[in-house]
């Protein structure tokens, strides 16, 4: 009898166990046999999952953000509170999110290490960090409209909280910090500042 094989589940697997190899060597030094050996499979049973080793990089990119992106609506956008409250609990939900599953770090150590390789998938990593940016600006016109948030250029504050985010979690990864209460406290104190 033919073993049954879940073919999402194997695509899965093949993207967990590259992201990990892209991120010990880097895009560049990441080769299919290395992903391959990772998964114990052949090189020829990868190209059934994927053409190429930037087709995985481009479906790990585009898994991180989705479910990023399913995690903050989760967790924050389906909240019934003002575009201000839901700002203030977005970013503490962020870092939780990211001290329970580590998906932002690794979408900024890919970034990082797309960046230094000249990558070509930069763009597109770009892109899907604009759309979370993008996030940001509508709550913060939505806080605009209702006078909860006073006015300001929406896509340079979009752009500077979501720098914040990535830095704080740049930060927590460089010194394993893991206890951030009083860190997320100062960013509240900061956060004030966007009030009507």
């Amino acid at each position: 009898m033919p073993k049954i094989v879940n073919y999402e589940e194997k695509k899965q697997m093949i993207m967990k166990k590259s992201m990990e190899s892209f991120l010990k060597k880097g895009v560049h030094g990441t080769h299919l046999v290395d992903i391959a050996n990772a998964c114990k499979m052949g090189r020829t049973t990868i190209y059934q999952y994927f053409r190429n080793k930037d087709q995985i990089l481009e479906y790990t990119i585009q898994n991180l953000f989705q479910d990023l992106r399913a995690d903050i609506r989760e967790t924050v956008l389906e909240d019934k509170d003002n575009p201000y409250e839901k700002i203030r609990k977005l970013i503490p939900a962020i870092v939780k999110l990211y001290l329970k599953n580590q998906k932002m770090i690794v979408l900024v150590d890919l970034w990082l290490i797309l960046i230094r390789e000249n990558n070509p998938m930069v763009r597109q990593l770009n892109d899907h960090m604009e759309e979370t940016r993008n996030i940001f600006q509508g709550m913060l016109e939505e806080g605009i409209k209702e006078g909860v948030i006073r006015p300001m250029n929406t896509e340079s504050m979009a752009f500077t909280l979501y720098a914040t985010v990535e830095s704080f979690l740049l930060h927590m990864a460089l010194h394993q910090e893991q206890e951030v209460s009083d860190h997320i406290e100062s960013l509240d104190i900061l956060l004030e500042g966007l009030k009507a």
